[in-house]
């Protein structure tokens, strides 16, 4: 026999997990719940309400918590309902590289593409997806199957069922490069 979850039990399990995070990290910066309620500006009693998971907390509330505990939302989120999170500053990635920002349970693939000046890179698209690319910096000429087009920064082109592009970068660039997966 199926066991049904209603929404109810979902969201007391991410309550219980939220407040088990909130918890631990109280614990690990070495706090009471005293000291944190007061910088939250919430009573201890409520507080720790929270931490058990014995109650839902609003929006507002959790950040003034989030805060008080030196932590963000997406510090938190990661480990709570299986979120995925990733954290990743353009600048700390090398020139002439190509970084994937998605992962494998995403349908869509989404890179950054980092060119010097006068540099080229090959996007091979075998199975014909669609493919959007936006430039963040710098200026790039694009062949999409022989038609070339200029982009600048802030310009955007889509292409559908084009097998390669080439990218040839006229200063030093960045393109946010995200096309579709083939069905899997």
């Amino acid at each position: 026999m199926a066991t049904i979850r209603s929404n109810r039990d979902s969201f007391d399990a991410i309550n219980r997990e939220v407040g088990a995070r909130l918890a631990q990290r109280r614990s690990e910066l070495g706090r009471s719940l005293r000291q944190i309620a007061g910088d939250a500006e919430v009573s201890t009693s409520h507080l720790s309400d929270i931490e058990s998971g014995a109650c839902r907390v609003s929006l507002p509330v959790l950040l003034r918590i989030v805060r008080a505990l030196d932590l963000t939302i997406t510090e938190l989120l990661p480990q709570i309902g299986g979120h995925r999170v990733r954290r990743m500053s353009i600048s700390e990635m090398p020139d002439n590289e190509t970084r994937s920002l998605s992962h494998d349970d995403l349908d869509l693939s989404v890179s950054l593409v980092r060119l010097n000046d006068h540099q080229f890179h090959k996007i091979e698209n075998p199975e014909r997806a669609d493919v959007l690319m936006y430039v963040l910096n710098g200026t790039v000429a694009c062949d999409a199957d022989g038609t070339v087009v200029l982009l600048e920064q802030g310009d955007t082109l889509d292409t559908e069922q084009v097998a390669c592009h080439r990218l040839e970068a006229s200063a030093d660039a960045q393109v946010l490069v995200a096309s579709s997966k083939p069905n899997r």
